[in-house]
C-alpha cells in the first residue's frame, strides 16, 4: 500500500491537531478594584502560561489551558492569600476539560472561603455567586466539605458541564 507524502503530512497534522486541543478562558473584572488570580494544576496536562494573572479594574485578559486540565483559578486576596497555590482562604472556580466524553466539567467554590463574588459562563449556561450564602446549585458554600449543601441537598449540585471548549469568568458579576 502506498500513501502519499501528502496524506501522511494531513494524518500527522490532525493527530497533532487533537493532542493540543486549547481551551480560553477569559478572566473579566467588572470590580472597581483590581483582581488578583492564580491558576492551579491539580493533575493531568499542565498550564503553562504565567500562573499568577492580575487584570486591573473594568477590564479582561485571557488564558489557554490544554485539553485534560484539571485546576483551579483563585482569588489572590488583598493580604497575599492564595498568592503561590490555592489552598487558603480564597474563592476559586474549578475546571476539568475533556474530562467525560468530551464534557468540559466546571464549579464555583467557595469552600476554602468566600472573597470575590464570580460568575462562570460558557455558551451551555452560567453559575454565578455574589455572597457567601448563594444558592448551592449556584456553588459550594464555605466549609462545606460533604458537597451536599450541609446535608440538605444532592451531591454537587454546582457543577456544570458542557461541550463548549472557552469560558469567561466575571469578577464583580
Amino acid at each position: 500500500m502506498h500513501f502519499s507524502s501528502a496524506a501522511i503530512l494531513s494524518a500527522v497534522a490532525v493527530l497533532a491537531s487533537s493532542v493540543q486541543a486549547v481551551h480560553t478562558i477569559t478572566l473579566k473584572n467588572n470590580c472597581s478594584y483590581g483582581v488578583g488570580t492564580y491558576v492551579h494544576t491539580w493533575s493531568g496536562a499542565a498550564y503553562t502560561g504565567a500562573p499568577n494573572q492580575d487584570i486591573p479594574a473594568k477590564s479582561s485578559k485571557s488564558i489557554t489551558v490544554p485539553d485534560g486540565w484539571d485546576g483551579r483559578i483563585c482569588d489572590k486576596t488583598a493580604s497575599g492569600v492564595c498568592a503561590n497555590s490555592c489552598y487558603g482562604s480564597c474563592s476559586m472556580s474549578e475546571f476539568n476539560m475533556n474530562a467525560y466524553n468530551g464534557l468540559n466539567f466546571y464549579d464555583i467554590s467557595n469552600i476554602q472561603a468566600y472573597t470575590v463574588a464570580q460568575k462562570i459562563e460558557s455558551s451551555c449556561g452560567s453559575v454565578t455567586c455574589t455572597s457567601a450564602g448563594c444558592p448551592c446549585d449556584q456553588a459550594y458554600r464555605p466549609g462545606d466539605t460533604s458537597g451536599t449543601c450541609g446535608g440538605t441537598g444532592p451531591v454537587d449540585q454546582a457543577v456544570r458541564a458542557c461541550a463548549n471548549p472557552n469560558f469567561t469568568i466575571t469578577y464583580c458579576p
